[in-house]
């Protein structure tokens, strides 16, 4: 990427915006192509270039371990944390090697990373005429920290004049005002939303050029004066004000790449910001998530209307010539999910689209989903206790979750959702409800496990004593990563703390066993039915044929007629003991209840509080 090189006194301003390693390779940054548009629009004689240097350091190392040493968050940050510090690299090598697994694919030669990375690097800022711009912005989320503090601290030694904000989920809230005193390399921090305080800052700087004095727009702070207070949030009221995001540096990028190298990229797109489930605390109670630190840059929630969100669709796919996407958002807006599957379809795009969902999505509106293209999601099932989805504050029971399992199996959707363990304050009957449920879970594709991990302002931080959290700490490992003064007066996006953690480790010790175990199992299963789902109903009219997998035993065919096949029918999504007795009035509540309780000894349904589901998949689904 060459940055042109025209005379300063040039009225028009010249922004680079940066995105470093270590996002998907596959992706381009969602912030940094939206501030590009919006900027661009905004901003009459305004020059903005992109730059996704991430991709630039995949292409170097090889793709695969790129991605490997990304899927890990010290493993990321260390690499980049052994050139900024070089004196302690030795301690960054350290934290790398301790996230290395017996059967981790990551690639073991830590000092071939790092000089890799650093070539690509060099390379990078050798193509820019730095003394041609007039700002620097990086955006700064997960894994991207060392790598973007480094890259700044390389370009203020060829320009020290030259302004650099940076903004971010990662430098948001608490994490914001601690990063200028320790690094003043940074003139500015944006303070959650990047849209409104860049354009002010822009503005800014233009005016100062012109020989004013103007003052900070809102949402910003200045190296010239760190340990001021948080500035408010500055951001749009409403999302249909944003321009369609601006691909185009990195799509050039990957067209220079040699053809074997090049690859087909999922575009990220946006129907929302924020999260509706993570409303306005107040009266000392939390709301939302209670392991959740994702919207620390927005306040409210704000969502697109379904046409522009279409509109938006259709314009990148035409552009990049791109069929894969990938939705941005906490969640899906639940209230205008349907409209937007309904327009989207109408495109007439053979799209394929990964989502993150609530557990409590309808069929029906996942049925249209995967009408429109959605294959695979992340849902937010978290737990499968009831009781710890209500610590957790999740708003779903474990029935809701089965079932979210279950459709996605039954519809051809890969489910990949976590399965958090070792979570503050969880005890004996939450791990026990946990491997009951396991019993019941076999046929559908098995949960992520993630330990868990103490996210900065996330409500367990700020609520700590109600979670069995004695102390929130910055986490050991920054030492490792940093000084010892950056990384004591720094915020960090993970946090450490004192509390239950040796018994949390034995308590969800057998979780983590039975549920490697469902993982082979699982893996089997499609063998047999050659990727199709594991439990099926098959419709009779009169009756329903039922094929029970076992990766142990023989298939069990189970065939169920009349008022019983009717019943089954209509537990095909969780329904109340009264709500079955009310369907199938002729027969009585105790009849009813045996033939339940019969079909969830033989685990072709689950129970939960006198509530049922039907765990096979009716075969019409995939159809």
């Amino acid at each position: 990427m060459t940055v042109a090189t025209n005379a300063v006194q040039n009225e028009k301003l010249r922004i680079l915006l940066v995105s470093a390693p270590w996002p998907l390779f596959n992706r381009p940054s969602l912030p940094v192509g939206a501030l590009k548009a919006y900027l661009g629009e905004q901003i009459p004689h305004l020059e903005v270039v992109a730059s996704h240097l991430f991709l630039d350091v995949a292409q170097a190392l090889g793709y695969a371990r790129y991605q490997a040493i990304s899927s890990r968050v010290w493993r990321a940050e260390s690499v980049f944390s052994a050139l900024l510090y070089p004196r302690q690299a030795s301690r960054a090598e350290s934290l790398y090697r301790g996230t290395l697994k017996r059967n981790d694919d990551a690639p073991r030669d830590f000092a071939d990373i790092v000089r890799t990375v650093k070539t690509a690097s060099a390379q990078w800022l050798g193509k820019i005429d730095w003394h041609a711009l007039d700002l620097v912005g990086f955006s700064i989320s997960f894994c991207q920290t060392t790598a973007s503090l480094y890259l700044i601290s390389r370009i203020k030694s060829i320009r020290p004049d030259l302004p650099v904000v940076v903004g971010g989920s990662s430098f948001s809230g608490q994490a914001a005002s601690s990063l200028l005193p320790v690094f003043p390399q940074i003139d500015y921090v944006v303070v959650g939303e990047g849209e409104k305080p860049m354009a002010g800052l822009v503005n800014h700087l233009q005016a100062v050029r012109k020989g004013r004095s103007p003052s900070l727009p809102p949402g910003i702070l200045h190296a010239g004066n760190p340990h001021a207070p948080l500035p408010p949030f500055n951001q749009l009221d409403r999302m249909d004000r944003l321009p369609v995001p601006d691909y185009d540096d990195y799509f050039n990028r990957l067209g220079q790449l040699p053809p074997g190298e090049r690859f087909f990229a999922t575009l990220p797109i946006e129907a929302s910001r924020g999260c509706w489930w993570n409303q306005k605390e107040s009266g000392g109670h939390f709301n939302g998530c209670a392991f959740c630190n994702l919207n620390l840059q927005w306040r409210g929630y704000r969502t697109k209307s379904p046409t522009q969100l279409a509109r938006e669709v259709d314009l990148l796919v035409q552009r990049y010539q791109v069929l894969s996407l990938a939705f941005a958002d906490n969640a899906l807006p639940p209230k205008k999910a349907e409209a937007m599957m309904d327009v989207l379809g109408n495109l007439g795009h053979e799209l394929s689209i990964f989502a993150e969902l609530r557990a409590k999505t309808p069929p029906a509106t996942l049925h249209k989903m995967r009408m429109t293209g959605v294959d695979a999601v992340q849902v937010g099932i978290e737990a499968l206790s009831s009781r710890l989805l209500k610590k957790m504050n999740k708003g779903t029971r474990a029935i809701d979750n089965l079932n979210m399992m279950k459709q996605c199996e039954g519809r051809g959707i890969i489910n990949l959702s976590n399965l958090i363990v070792h979570f503050p304050s969880s005890d004996e009957k939450d791990v026990g409800e946990t491997l009951s449920v396991l019993d019941f879970v076999i046929w559908y594709r098995p949960l992520k496990i993630v330990r868990f991990w103490l996210g900065l302002d996330s409500p367990i931080h700020r609520f700590a004593r109600q979670f069995n959290v004695r102390a929130v700490f910055n986490h050991p490992n920054l030492r490792k990563l940093f000084p010892a003064a950056v990384a004591d007066g720094m915020r960090f996006m993970i946090q450490g703390y004192r509390g239950d953690r040796q018994r949390q480790r034995r308590l969800w010790r057998p979780v983590e066993i039975k549920v490697r175990q469902w993982v082979k199992a699982y893996a089997q299963l499609q063998q047999q039915t050659g990727g199709g789902p594991a439990i099926l109903s098959r419709e009779g009219g009169q009756f329903l044929i039922i094929d029970q997998h076992w990766p142990d035993r023989p298939t069990d065919k189970h065939r169920l007629t009349g008022v019983s096949a009717g019943i089954y029918r209509h537990c095909q999504v969780p329904h109340s003991l009264d709500q079955i007795v009310e369907a199938f009035p002729s027969h009585g509540r105790e009849t009813i209840e045996r033939f339940l309780q019969s079909l969830v000894a033989k685990r072709l349904m689950f129970a939960e509080n006198d509530h049922y589901l039907s765990l096979a998949v009716p075969v019409s689904w995939r159809s």
